[in-house]
């Protein structure tokens, strides 16, 4: 019984030793005609009993015998060599995890979805016209930071780690070793390749839709800790340089808010889905991101009430008084403007009608 081993090399599902025969001459056909070799290389070894000179070699190859149990070995090599190569294709169902690369595949997963940042994002206005909606930018450049947008539909996530965990069973449950014929075939090293493979492509799916929530996450308590810092201190009018930087810092979160929390909103249920959806194919989670979500949900309302609703009034008589003060500096600029013009005129070295 020869023991052979199936491995993965060069992409390449291969025997350790080869069964056919070899440039290298170590192939398990190289080994037998070898063994054959050698027996038939003994009747030289003895030197001819009845003249004294020569050996027995014409004698052995003429011999029946000898041609029947070499056909018999030739014929066995060959049974042996279509059966390995029947055992060879059960993995053919398996060699996209060798044929390509993880990379490659994800990408071109990648490729399937859109980019809602690469769309034009509209909506109707008050006179029911068509209009560029910039809700999602303002919110993209906040909340999606550091997401990759681009991405197939949760469903399609969802079967290609379900496709993908199938894989891992059928991988989990095949046969470590076989005989055939004379050789005993060890697939253990194949299998172990194939189980590492196909674990890095679901951690590549899964890892890809945890972190791209995670960083989502983070952003959106980013935006509400900001905020919510952002509109605790408001100016008692808009007097002093401070005073007036003060203001316009509320003024932005506040336009930040309304800008952003509404497509923010949109984004907590796919997230929330997603996270099940993790969990559904048992991605262990340190955190609680369900409950994360919700705590972002009623925080986000609550400092939105709050910057849209007393934040808002509080600074609205600052904002009146502010436009008041821009006002005065218009007129004031456009009465030296005017001034000038006039001196202008009068002084100029030509006439001016």
């Amino acid at each position: 019984m020869f023991d052979i081993k199936v491995d993965l090399r060069d992409r390449e599902v291969t025997f350790e030793p080869p069964i056919e025969s070899s440039s290298r001459n170590n192939g398990i056909r190289d080994i037998i005609l070898k063994i054959t070799n050698d027996f038939i290389s003994l009747a030289i070894q003895m030197p001819r009993l009845d003249t004294g000179n020569g050996d027995y070699l014409v004698e052995i190859k003429d011999q029946f015998e000898l041609f029947g149990a070499l056909s018999i070995i030739t014929n066995n090599l060959t049974e042996i060599e279509d059966a390995t190569k029947h055992f060879i294709h059960q993995y053919k169902d398996l060699e996209f995890l060798w044929k390509e690369t993880l990379s490659q595949n994800f990408n071109a997963f990648l490729d399937l979805g859109d980019d809602p940042r690469e769309k034009i994002h509209t909506k109707l206005n008050q006179d029911g016209e068509t209009e560029e909606d910039e809700t999602f930018k303002w919110m993209a450049d906040r909340i999606l930071a550091g997401v990759q947008t681009k991405k197939p539909n949760l469903e399609l996530f969802d079967d290609k780690i379900t496709h993908l965990n199938r894989i891992k069973q059928q991988i989990s449950e095949m046969k470590t070793s076989i005989d055939i014929g004379w050789v005993r075939v060890n697939s253990s090293p194949l299998i172990r390749e194939l189980q590492k493979t196909v674990s890095e492509w679901i951690d590549a799916y899964t890892s890809f839709l945890l972190t791209n929530t995670m960083a989502e996450i983070h952003n959106i308590q980013k935006f509400i800790d900001e905020v919510g810092t952002g509109i605790k201190v408001i100016p008692e009018s808009s007097e002093t340089k401070r005073e007036k930087d003060i203001l316009m810092s509320v003024m932005t979160h506040l336009r930040d808010v309304k800008m952003i929390k509404d497509r923010t909103f949109d984004e907590i249920e796919p997230m929330k889905q997603t996270v099940m959806l993790l969990k559904k194919h048992g991605v262990k989670m340190e955190d609680d991101f369900i409950l994360k979500l919700e705590n972002c949900k009623t925080t986000l309302i609550e400092v939105s009430e709050k910057a849209l609703g007393p934040v808002k009034e509080a600074i609205l008589p600052l904002q009146n008084q502010e436009a008041g003060n821009i006002k005065k500096k218009l007129s004031e600029f456009l009465k030296k403007v005017l001034e000038f013009r006039s001196k202008f005129q009068i002084s100029c070295p030509y006439h001016i009608d």
